[in-house]
């Protein structure tokens, strides 16, 4: 296995650094957001430690106005640079851990925490890859630039942001995905599908559900409260069905009716077929309950239309190709109020040949003819780069030096990363091939070693990517 820069990570000082960054509930809180902290003061908080790391160690640091901020290494004159992208925001914590999500912990190796692979222990990785190239004293002539976002979890704002205020990079990677690199993500649908709210009879009436925290997750709990003379009736027999399923569940009195609650498994939003939707599970239990026309519409189009069809087949909105695959949907966010109406926020991952407006086209008539509405649709153009791109060939050959591994097949992704962001760059670690991809679940971890590889074979790419040529 070959290496140009001798890693000089000290494994006691990363943890003590990672550490820190992951004790930081970084989830964006849009309610206390503010000039300054656009994303609350969590994100914030976690992208001024990384700063704070780079004025320590003599890089060059700068905070753009609390979206993002970067650490810097290289000729302060160069004319280029190569951006190395991560993320600092995480989503939040849901579910039961064994261990606090929000205080590192080492057990046989492994890492838990939220945020331990995506993205804060592969950002912590990427800043000691800099290190390393700092201390080895070996010339680049682009500038290498640690690029830190705040809101990669929630519509990359961020790197919007950061677009708006600096210029493109040469060439770039996403230490956000997993290895051997990825030359490819998948386009994206966001939509928001609505019904009214309306005032009818019925015996019992849905009074609220709710699923999910964010749309790029796969929701792991949903609950629905249950009003009307047969409500007690009805939720005898939902509840007698979920014994049946073994689906873990409690039932609660409240002073507006009767609060049902069903766990399932949270998972990443592009891999929807790995979680347990517990949206779908909830309105399983209640499709035969009696409700108004319009709460059957909303249940049915959760329990019939959405539940178990991750191609978006009954959306008539299924799509493969040959170089990353089917369409995915997610149905990540629920919210019904009997005053207010419903609304389920579907994210649906489309292949890069994928025609975007014509499958949004077909969504909007397929929710209509349910008698449902798009309150809101936007869309995100996939990502490709060639994968014969020099920058492209520079990781590769870094990786496989590193790991011994010989002519590795490069990979694609239903995840999106900020390599979408980028004129010409690609995801690039850190999860290992033989490790699961544990982002958004429960218990997210990742073992140590595989973080300082990584650590080594970024210092190595940095290396090589920062004496490229245009």
């Amino acid at each position: 296995m070959s290496s140009t820069i001798k890693s000089t990570v000290n494994k006691k000082d990363f943890l003590d650094d990672l550490g820190s960054l992951l004790a930081i509930k970084s989830t964006k809180d849009a309610a206390a957001a503010k000039e300054g902290a656009p994303f609350g003061p969590g994100p914030l908080e976690a992208l001024e430690k990384m700063l704070e790391l780079g004025r320590r160690d003599g890089f060059r640091t700068k905070n753009l106005q609390g979206y993002a901020g970067y650490i810097e290494y290289g000729p302060e004159d160069a004319e280029d640079y190569i951006a190395v992208l991560g993320h600092v925001d995480v989503v939040p914590a849901t579910g039961k851990w064994v261990h606090d999500p929000f205080s590192a912990h080492v057990e046989n190796g492994t890492l838990y925490a939220r945020g331990a692979i995506d993205d804060k222990g592969p950002t912590m990785a990427a800043y000691y890859a800099l290190k390393s190239l700092k201390d080895s004293g070996l010339p680049v002539k682009n500038r290498i630039r640690l690029v830190i976002g705040t809101d990669e979890e929630s519509g990359c704002a961020c790197l919007v942001k950061y677009n708006e205020l600096e210029p493109m990079s040469l060439f770039g990677f996403a230490p956000d995905a997993e290895f051997p690199l990825i030359f490819a993500e998948k386009g994206r649908i966001h939509a928001r599908i609505d019904l009214p709210a309306k005032e009818e009879t019925a015996p019992v009436h849905l009074s609220a559900f709710y699923s999910g925290e964010r749309i790029n997750m796969v929701p792991d709990h949903a609950y629905a409260v249950l009003t009307g003379t047969e409500s007690e009736k009805w939720l005898d027999a939902a509840r007698n069905s979920l014994k049946e399923k073994q689906i873990a569940f409690s039932v609660e009195k409240q002073a507006d009716g009767l609060k049902l609650t069903v766990k399932g498994k949270s998972a990443h939003g592009s891999e929807p077929a790995g979680g347990v939707n517990a949206a779908f599970l909830l309105a399983e239990v209640l499709d035969d309950v009696p409700f108004s026309q319009s709460e059957k519409v909303f249940i049915a189009f959760l329990a019939e239309t959405l539940n178990k069809d991750f191609a978006g087949k009954r959306l008539n909105i299924a799509f493969h190709d040959d170089i990353s695959g089917e369409l995915t949907v997610n149905a990540g966010l629920v919210r019904y109020d009997a005053a207010k109406g419903g609304s389920v926020s579907l994210d649906i991952r489309c292949p890069i040949k994928a025609p975007l407006a014509e499958i949004s086209e077909k969504l909007t008539s397929s929710v209509e003819k349910l008698g449902l509405s798009i309150g809101e649709l936007g869309t995100e153009k996939p990502l490709y780069v060639d994968p014969q791109h020099r920058g492209v060939q520079i990781l590769k050959k870094v990786y496989e030096e590193h790991t011994g591994e010989k002519d590795v097949k490069l990979l694609t992704s239903g995840g999106g990363t900020y390599a979408q962001y980028l004129d010409a760059g690609v995801a690039f670690g850190a999860c290992m091939p033989d490790y699961p991809y544990t982002g958004h679940q429960v218990d997210e971890h990742v073992r140590v070693d595989d973080l300082l590889l990584a650590s080594a074979i970024y210092a190595d790419a940095m290396y090589a990517l920062g004496n490229l040529d245009k």
